[in-house]
C-alpha cells in the first residue's frame, strides 16, 4: 500500500478544502516555516489514529490539543474533516475520513486489516505512524536520546515484538486468575483466623469464669493435675479425665493382685532361705553326689564281674567238650600204640597219665565258673541296691529344685504384674509399701471422680464445652482455608513460572528478530557518516525482566554523550530508518520525513538524499518536506521519477486570507533516456 492523496478542510492551518495527491514514487513538499508542511503529516496521523503524537503536553493553560485540531483563524471553514487515501499494488483503494462531527468512517480494526498483516504489534496504528513518519523534532528524541529501556520498548513495539501473542496473553490471564484465586483464599483464611481468634477469646473468658468459681476451680485443678498431657480444651480434658479414671480403677485391681502375690512370694522365699532348708538342700546335694559315685563304681565292678563270668563260661564250655573227648578216648583206648585223639605214640602209662591230667584240668575249669557266678551275682546286687539309693537321692534333690523353680516362676509373674501396670519396682519386695501406694491411688481416683462430677454439672463448663466445640469447628475451617491457600500458592508459583517462561521465550524471539536491524543500522550509519573516525555503530540487548537496548560506537562509547547535535541527528536518522525498513508486519510502503535535515550539515544532507534515493529504487514511496528550495530541487533530481513511479512536488505558502495554499504543484518528469547519445550525434553532424 502507498499514499494516494490527503484531503483536508478546516484542519489546523488549512481552512479551505485542499487535496495533495502524492506521486507513487516520491513527493517533495517545500515552503518556509509555518506554511503547513508538517500539518500534512499530522493529517495522515490524525486520520489513522484520531490523535497527533508529536505533542508531549496535551493540556496547557486550561486548553488541550483537541482545541487546536481544527481551523481557528479568520473566516469560516466549509467543513472540518481529513481524508487519507491509499492505493494497493493491484489498484485497490482504501480511504479513511475523520471529521469533527462524526469521527472516523472506518474502525481501527478495519484500518489495521487494510494496512497491517495478521501478526501485528499491540497498538498497531500508533506504531505504524511512529515508524512511518519521521519528524524533525523527534529524530534524536526517539533514537539516540532515549533511555535504554525506552529505546528497547520503541524497537520492540515497532518491529511487532510485543508480548501480545496468544501464549503471553494466556499466560497473563492464567497468572491473573491465579492471583485472584489466591487473594480470595487468603481473604477467606484471614476471615477464618479472625473468627477463631474471637472464639478463643470467649473461651478464655469462660475458663476464667470457671477458675473464679470455688468448687469448679478446685475440681479443675484436680483434673489438670490428673491429666498433665491432655489438650487445653475442657471437653478433651474431661474425656482424658474419664479415661484416667477408668484406667486407674483397672490398675487398682492389678495393684491388689500384686500385693497378694508379693506377700506369697515373700513368704515362700523366706521359707526357702531358712538355715534348716538351706542345710537340707546342701545335704541332699552331697548325698546325691556320693550315691552317684558309689553307683558308678558298683556298676563298673558288676560290669567287670560279668566279663569274668563270660570268660569262665566260655572255658566251661571247652571243658565239657574235653570231657566228651576223654570219654570217647577212654572207650576207644590206644590204637596200635598211638593215642586215638592225637595219633601220637603213647604208652599205656603215658596215655593214662594224659587222661588224668585232662580230668584235673576240667575240674579246675568247673570250679572257676562257679566262683565267677557268685562274684557276678554279688556285684549285680550291690549295683542294684546303689541304683535304688541313687534314684531316691535324685528324687529328693529334684523335689528341692522343683520348689526353687516354682519360686522363680512366682517371682517372675509378680514382676510381670509390675511391668504390665507400670508399677514402681521399689515395691517388688515391699508389699506393705505397695499397699500404702494403693490407698493413696484410691484416694486420688476418688478425688478425680468427684472433680469430674462437679465440672460436668457446672454451667460454666457447659458454656466452655460449647465454645470448645465451636473452636474445634473453626480450627478445622482454618486448616481447610490454610490448605486451600497452600494449594493456591503452589498454583500461583506455577503460573508465575509459566509467565516467566513465556516472557523468557518471547525475549529469545525478540533477540532473534532484533538481529535483523543490525545490518540495516550499520549500513545506514555508514552511508550517513555521522562521524569521521567511528564508521560503524552497534547495539546490545541485556536484561531478563527489564530489557535494555544500548547503542555503542568506537570502543564502547555512548553516542548520546560524545556526538554533537548534528551527529546525533544523523545517527538517529540511521536508527529510525533501520527500524522503518525492518518492519515486516505492515504492507504500507511509504516513508514520510518532515524536514529531516535541520541541524545537519550539507555533507550529511547529501548522504541522506543518497540513502532516500536508494530506498526509492527499492520500491518504497518517499514523502519528504524541506524548507530549502535548492534542496527540494536536488531531491526531485536524485529520487528519480519514472513513468511507472512518478514524482511530484508541492510548494506551500500562506495565502492572503491567512490560510495555507498550494502555490506550486507539478509532476517531476522522468529523466530522458539517451540524452548523451543524442548530444554526441548532433555534434557529429555539426
Amino acid at each position: 500500500m502507498k499514499l494516494d492523496f490527503v484531503e483536508v478542510c478546516g484542519f489546523r492551518g488549512f481552512r479551505d478544502r485542499l487535496r495533495v495527491t502524492f506521486g507513487s514514487g516520491f513527493t517533495v513538499i517545500t515552503g518556509r516555516n509555518g506554511v503547513g508542511k508538517s500539518t500534512l503529516f499530522d493529517a495522515v496521523e490524525y486520520a489513522l489514529t484520531g490523535s497527533i503524537d508529536k505533542y508531549a503536553i496535551e493540556k496547557a493553560a486550561q486548553e488541550s490539543l483537541s482545541d487546536y485540531l481544527w481551523w481557528r483563524g479568520s473566516g469560516r471553514a466549509d467543513a472540518h474533516y481529513v481524508t487519507v487515501s491509499f492505493t494497493g499494488d493491484s489498484g485497490e483503494v482504501f480511504a479513511i475520513t475523520r471529521s469533527r462531527e462524526s469521527g472516523a468512517d472506518k474502525t481501527a480494526a478495519e484500518i489495521e486489516a487494510a494496512l497491517c498483516r495478521i501478526v501485528r504489534p499491540d497498538d498497531a496504528l500508533r506504531q505504524l505512524c511512529r515508524t512511518s513518519i519521521i519528524r524533525d523534532e523527534w529524530i534524536a528524541a526517539l533514537s539516540v536520546d532515549l533511555s535504554e529501556t525506552e529505546r528497547f520498548e520503541l524497537v520492540r513495539g515497532a518491529l511487532g515484538l510485543g508480548q501480545g501473542s496468544d501464549f503471553a496473553a494466556k499466560a497473563k490471564a492464567v497468572l491473573k486468575a491465579a492471583e485472584a484465586a489466591h487473594g480470595s483464599r487468603q481473604a477467606a483464611y484471614t476471615d477464618a483466623r479472625n473468627q477463631l481468634t474471637r472464639a478463643l477469646t470467649l473461651l478464655a473468658e469462660a475458663k476464667d469464669a470457671i477458675v473464679r468459681t470455688g468448687d469448679a476451680s478446685a475440681a479443675m485443678q484436680v483434673l489438670v493435675t490428673a491429666t498433665p498431657g491432655a489438650p487445653q480444651e475442657l471437653i478433651a480434658r474431661l474425656a482424658a479425665g474419664r479415661a484416667v479414671l477408668t484406667t486407674g480403677r483397672a490398675r487398682l485391681g492389678a495393684i491388689g493382685e500384686a500385693i497378694f502375690q508379693g506377700r506369697e512370694v515373700l513368704a515362700s522365699r523366706r521359707a526357702l532361705e531358712t538355715p534348716d532348708a538351706v542345710a537340707k538342700r546342701a545335704e541332699a546335694q552331697v548325698r546325691l553326689a556320693e550315691v552317684t559315685r558309689l553307683k558308678e563304681d558298683a556298676e563298673r565292678v558288676a560290669a567287670e564281674a560279668n566279663k569274668v563270668l563270660e570268660l569262665e563260661e566260655r572255658g566251661n564250655n571247652i571243658a565239657a567238650s574235653l570231657a566228651a573227648i576223654l570219654e570217647h578216648g577212654e572207650r576207644l583206648g590206644r590204637h596200635d600204640g598211638h593215642c586215638p585223639l592225637c595219633a601220637a605214640a603213647r604208652t599205656d602209662e603215658e596215655f593214662s597219665a594224659g587222661l588224668l591230667l585232662a580230668r584235673q584240668r576240667m575240674d579246675v575249669l568247673a570250679s572257676s565258673v562257679a566262683s565267677a557266678r557268685r562274684e557276678a551275682t554279688v556285684a549285680r546286687e550291690a549295683a542294684s541296691r546303689l541304683s535304688a539309693e541313687f534314684e531316691q537321692a535324685r528324687a529328693v534333690w529334684a523335689e528341692m529344685e522343683s520348689e526353687l523353680t516354682r519360686q522363680n516362676a512366682r517371682e517372675q509373674a509378680h514382676v510381670a504384674i509390675f511391668e504390665s501396670n507400670s508399677l514402681d519396682f521399689r515395691f517388688v519386695q515391699d508389699p506393705d509399701g505397695l499397699e500404702q501406694y494403693l490407698n493413696a491411688e484410691r484416694d486420688r481416683l476418688i478425688d478425680l471422680e468427684r472433680a469430674l462430677l462437679t465440672l460436668e454439672v457446672s454451667q460454666s463448663v457447659s458454656r466452655t464445652a460449647s465454645l470448645e466445640e465451636q473452636v474445634a469447628v473453626l480450627r478445622q475451617a482454618v486448616e481447610t482455608s490454610a490448605s486451600a491457600v497452600e494449594i493456591s500458592e503452589k498454583a500461583l508459583a506455577v503460573a508465575k513460572a509459566m509467565d516467566r517462561g513465556v516472557r523468557s521465550i518471547s525475549g529469545e524471539i525478540m533477540d532473534e528478530r532484533l538481529a535483523q536491524i543490525s545490518p540495516l543500522l550499520n549500513e545506514l550509519y555508514q552511508r550517513l557518516r555521522p562521524h569521521f573516525d567511528w564508521r560503524s555503530i552497534e547495539y546490545s540487548i541485556r536484561g531478563d525482566v527489564r530489557r535494555f537496548l544500548s547503542l555503542k560506537v568506537g570502543d564502547g562509547l555512548n553516542p548520546q554523550f560524545v556526538f554533537s547535535s548534528g551527529q546525533r541527528r544523523a545517527a538517529g536518522l540511521a536508527f529510525l530508518l533501520s527500524v522503518h525498513l525492518a518492519r515486516a508486519w505492515t504492507s504500507w510502503r511509504t516513508l514520510l520525513m518532515d524536514d529531516p535535515v535541520q541541524h545537519i550539515d550539507d555533507f550529511r544532507a547529501l548522504h541522506l538524499i543518497e540513502v532516500l534515493a536508494a530506498l526509492r529504487l527499492g520500491g518504497r514511496q518517499v514523502v519528504c518536506a524541506v524548507e530549502d528550495e535548492a534542496l527540494a530541487e536536488l531531491l526531485c533530481r536524485r529520487l528519480l521519477s519514472t513513468s511507472e513511479s512518478i514524482g511530484r512536488r508541492y510548494d506551500l505558502d500562506i495565502g492572503p486570507s491567512g490560510a495555507t495554499t498550494v502555490v506550486l504543484e507539478k509532476e517531476v518528469p522522468p529523466m530522458p533516456t539517451g540524452v548523451l547519445r543524442s548530444r554526441s550525434a548532433i555534434q557529429a553532424v555539426g
